[in-house]
């Protein structure tokens, strides 16, 4: 049935990951506002799925809340998110618009998590990182506190076999590997090396190696589990890990201004995203351990759907929900929002 009474926009219509959003939402009777900068792109789509459409930018408040006027619910797709999610957010307090976005970025979710008291004052609903790979490692971290609710330190880690990377994806990851790394320790968030953290799996059923990269998690995860320390780790071949501080010192070279634009335009120009058909042959995995002071320490493996089919199912499932109001206003994380059960929608496999 269509929820032709709560409209719903989408934000960076015209980028991959929103696409596969919009085409999922569309298999599920919703019919969104299709929204961005670039008016010719948001034309062509608006012909494709037969929608709505609306052209606008995000540096005049007057036009934002126009825009938003009688719009129950806004996912944002149009990264790197700490470039939009602000004014998008701002926006969406003074129209009372609900706000989600799909970023894995830290600032943003802090962002989010600041404005929690202003969402509840507003009546609305800010739902970041609706997407993969949070949803799945949040709800993750979650379940593996609930067994072990003493737990002090936790690690999350993904991991993808075959498939491919998405311009959108590529141009926010640019932004984060030539910098500074995050770890949480004792409930703060402090600097450290991409890189500095390695882990070495191997299980009955499951091996993973992997590097400590300054993702979301780091940030969601205190939020909620409340567990004080934690590590994100994403997958890598041998060879990397083995050589990550020379791999490592050649990507700060992305934070030279020229190279950066070179690299970006070079993005812009040659790369989209993975086919229907690379995505559904990809294997996703996710691991998560949680130890406690005595040692003690439970882990879990799953196989998830592929990263942008998990987004696409993912951000739509978040949206329905939302546009039902089953969410009391404030700032929420997946898991919060729909506890740890929420993983089950997206399991492929239990591996452990």
């Amino acid at each position: 049935m269509e929820l032709s009474q709560n409209q719903l926009m989408v934000y960076g219509a015209n980028g991959y990951s929103a696409q596969l959003i919009i085409e999922e939402l569309l298999s599920r009777k919703i019919r969104p506002v299709l929204a961005g900068r670039n008016e010719t792109a948001l034309k062509n789509l608006s012909r494709k799925y037969n929608c709505e459409y609306k052209a606008f930018d995000l540096h005049d408040e007057k036009i934002i809340d126009a825009a938003l006027t009688e719009i129950h619910t806004v996912i944002n797709c149009a990264g790197p998110f700490i470039q939009t999610a602000k004014d998008l957010i701002e926006a969406c307090l003074r129209t009372k618009t609900n706000y989600l976005d799909i970023t894995g970025e830290m600032p943003v979710m802090h962002l989010a998590f600041s404005m929690d008291s202003k969402a509840k004052e507003s009546g609305i609903v800010i739902l970041p990182s609706v997407g993969f790979d949070i949803i799945p490692t949040d709800c993750l971290a979650k379940r593996l506190s609930e067994k072990m609710p003493d737990g002090i330190h936790l690690q999350l880690g993904f991991m993808n076999k075959g498939g491919k990377i998405s311009r959108g994806t590529l141009l926010t990851s640019l932004g984060f590997l030539g910098g500074t790394g995050k770890v949480r320790r004792d409930g703060k968030l402090i600097e450290s090396m991409i890189g500095e953290f390695v882990v070495d799996i191997k299980l009955k059923n499951f091996s993973f190696s992997g590097i400590s990269i300054p993702w979301g998690d780091v940030y969601s995860s205190f939020h909620s589990t409340k567990i004080p320390n934690a590590e994100v780790y994403l997958a890598m071949p041998g060879i990397v890990i083995k050589f990550r501080k020379l791999f490592l010192s050649f990507l700060k070279i992305l934070k030279m201004q020229f190279v950066n634009k070179l690299v970006t335009k070079y993005i812009k120009k040659n790369l989209t995203g993975p086919t229907k058909a690379e995505r559904d042959s990809a294997e996703t995995f996710i691991w998560g351990r949680v130890e406690n002071a005595k040692g003690e320490m439970i882990e879990e493996v799953y196989q998830v759907m592929e990263g942008y089919n998990l987004t696409a199912k993912g951000a739509a499932e978040c949206a329905v929900r939302v546009l039902k109001n089953e969410i009391k206003p404030g700032t929420y994380t997946p898991s919060l929002a729909f506890g740890s059960k929420f993983l089950d929608s997206f399991v492929v496999e239990k591996i452990i």
